[in-house]
């Protein structure tokens, strides 16, 4: 019995970082809203369009530095409208040169917590101002409660050496509509009952937690679906 609950441990913590990106990728399948113009923020190495995106559109531009465009970078690239797919390599900050009310959902995958959090205000309004009305931005990050027990006993504190900021719920929540958006929808991704329950961090969390949860509090990943305040 032992040996088993070593052996499920330790299959947990070798393929953690995959079953969080099937649950992403659940999230993005079932929850992500139809849109017909869709802005992927930081999607580079990971576009949304790969992740199983359930709704047909009529483009996505993906927006990210050269460094970030992975495997579907480079050839994506095009200067040409009709293109389904383009992808414009700038920093992810700098949205003044896309037109207002252009876009109908933003979507930032595990981007935001890449930002300064000094930055994210000025970031925010401008992806308020080129979303249509009722227009939607969606966005998941890592949930700084869970990651902050994750990091307890590590020689560093955020869970990524390219992450600025893990955020918690509350704080997101209020920055998000502190900047003007109405939350619509929020889910936890990862639920980690056990981890919850006892304060210490338990990898097997990633087998037997629920994909999709209610209770964003519970889960390593956080998700919220915000729609422009007109």
């Amino acid at each position: 019995k032992n040996t088993g609950l070593l052996d499920q441990k330790k299959i947990a913590i070798e393929n953690h970082l995959s079953l969080m990106h099937e649950a992403r990728k659940t999230l993005v399948k079932t929850i992500l809203p139809p849109a017909k113009i869709i802005l992927d923020l930081g999607g580079g190495g990971c576009p949304l369009y790969k992740m199983g995106y359930a709704h047909d559109f009529e483009r996505i531009q993906i927006v990210d530095l050269p460094e970030g465009k992975g495997e579907y970078g480079g050839n994506l690239h095009s200067d040409n409208s009709s293109t389904k797919i383009t992808v414009l390599y700038q920093d992810m900050r700098r949205l003044e040169n896309l037109a207002d009310s252009s876009i109908d959902l933003v979507w930032s995958g595990q981007s935001i917590e890449h930002i300064p959090e000094e930055d994210v205000n000025n970031m925010l309004k401008n992806i308020k101002r080129i979303l249509k009305p009722e227009g939607s931005f969606c966005l998941d990050t890592p949930n700084r409660i869970i990651t902050k027990i994750h990091t307890r006993n590590c020689d560093h504190d955020l869970i990524n050496p390219g992450h600025h900021i893990e955020y918690y719920p509350d704080q997101l929540r209020k920055k998000l509509e502190d900047a003007g958006f109405v939350i619509k929808k929020s889910f936890g991704v990862c639920e980690m009952p056990q981890t919850v329950k006892t304060g210490e961090f338990c990898y097997e969390d990633f087998l037997h937690g629920k994909q999709i949860h209610e209770i964003i509090e519970d889960c390593y990943i956080q998700y919220f679906h915000c729609v422009k305040n007109t």
